[in-house]
């Protein structure tokens, strides 16, 4: 049984679908130099920011981009439906997101925690009310029993949320997306609130922990603690405006003295927070980097076109491939476009799906499986097989408004999604590449 443990940003997405990203009030409100506060598509930005950018209240601003009277509300809208009165709302955060993306498809073959932070306000009911409907119950910290399993540390102050602005038509019908960010008690989330059975599991996760800032500068010594439990690690990066913001155009660092990488199995990142990462101006440079500097793996996402990975020490087998994204998947939505949902989410599902697949990949390899040697040699994981279900899971999320997929019986997102990585694998097999 793999056990599987993560933290980092989890939060309330409120959901404003069909946004013109044309339209003048939006365009007004675009970021003019990097880290001036205003809107840039499909990163984040903070809400503070944003209102100092803008020169007027945050809500008034907000209710220009949405044209909604009460844009913010908590009460408009149900988890993944959008009301006609305000947005909807879903669980988000590519910390939690990604496990929960993972919990579904790995089902009883997994146990999966998250730990979080919560403020004592109705966001922070909503984000338990989420994690229940997504399967996930209280988890008292002496049993770690339930397929899945959340930890809350309650701070007296506003839960994190972010509002979500996404128009569909954008680049040429692939849709975007923008964030604002409300970081509220996500902002004295720190090590101490984790607790010692954090490091219990054979994978660790961290994703978003540039919206976690203690966490996020803490990573070092996170990770050094995960891999002292033999625990693989996996790092989800995501914007890290905080950074851009102290010091615009300069590279961001990873750990306090930008030195976790030698403590990552596998990092993940689309291509700007690779670049940025990095410090370098070609995807294909920041993947070498990261394994220069001690990463075992590193995939970086080209958004709707395809996704670099990189392999070289460690669990994984040496590799460095192009892979495309889901044909079937970008089929489907062209042919229905009525079952298209939003972007929002797709980069969290995609982590997910690694996750997933980095743990049946391990529950293979350590069970002696067919194919398998025993005692199970180093170097032994398919870093493009364990990408495969990602890349699937980030696609199918189109499919969804907001990140999260409710399902209503368990296994079925897995059966769902079963179909679209068979044909992954046939075209792939059939296109003249490395079959997968």
């Amino acid at each position: 049984m793999i056990t599987i443990h993560g933290t980092g940003c989890g939060l309330i997405d409120f959901l404003y679908p069909r946004r013109d990203f044309t339209a003048p009030a939006f365009r007004s409100r675009l970021s003019r130099e990097e880290g001036d506060g205003g809107l840039a598509i499909g990163k984040l930005v903070f809400a503070e920011d944003f209102e100092r950018f803008a020169g007027k209240p945050y809500d008034e601003v907000l209710r220009e981009l949405t044209g909604l009277t009460d844009a913010a509300s908590l009460s408009a809208g149900t988890a993944g439906k959008a009301a006609a009165a305000g947005p909807s709302w879903n669980l988000g955060g590519p910390a939690v997101v990604s496990l929960v993306h993972a919990a579904q498809v790995l089902g009883g073959n997994a146990r999966v925690s998250f730990y979080g932070v919560r403020g004592d306000d109705p966001a922070g009911n909503l984000v338990e009310e989420a994690l229940k409907r997504a399967g996930f119950v209280p988890r008292d910290g002496e049993d770690g029993s339930p397929p899945a399993s959340y930890v809350l540390k309650r701070r007296g102050g506003l839960t994190a949320r972010t509002d979500v602005l996404s128009d569909p038509a954008y680049d040429n019908g692939h849709g975007e997306r923008t964030f604002i960010n409300l970081i509220g008690d996500a902002g004295r989330f720190g090590p101490e609130d984790l607790g010692p059975d954090f490091f219990d599991a054979r994978i660790v996760t961290f994703g978003g922990t540039a919206l976690t800032p203690r966490i996020h500068d803490s990573l070092t010594e996170l990770l050094a603690g995960a891999r002292r439990k033999k625990a693989l690690t996996v790092v989800n990066l995501v914007y890290d405006y905080r950074s851009e913001q102290r010091a615009p155009g300069k590279k961001w660092k990873l750990g306090k003295d930008d030195d976790a990488y030698p403590f990552i199995d596998l990092l993940i990142a689309d291509r700007d927070e690779g670049l940025k990462t990095s410090g370098r101006t070609d995807p294909e440079e920041a993947l070498a980097w990261f394994l220069d500097r001690g990463c075992g793996a590193a995939v970086i996402t080209e958004g709707s076109r395809l996704i670099r990975l990189a392999a070289g020490k460690g669990v994984f087998r040496p590799v460095k491939v192009s892979l495309p994204v889901s044909a079937a998947i970008d089929r489907e939505l062209a042919a229905h476009p009525e079952r298209r949902g939003d972007t929002t989410g797709c980069g969290d599902n995609f982590a997910g799906g690694l996750i997933a697949g980095l743990a049946e990949a391990l529950a293979l390899r350590e069970a002696g499986g067919p194919g398998v040697a025993a005692p199970p040699p180093e170097a032994s994981l398919d870093l493009r097989e364990i990408c495969v279900p990602g890349i699937v899971a980030g696609g199918f999320a189109c499919f969804t408004l907001g990140g999260v997929f409710y399902e209503e019986e368990r296994g079925e997102k897995r059966r769902l999604l079963a179909p679209f990585i068979e044909a992954y694998r046939r075209e792939r097999a059939g296109s003249g590449g490395t079959p997968v």
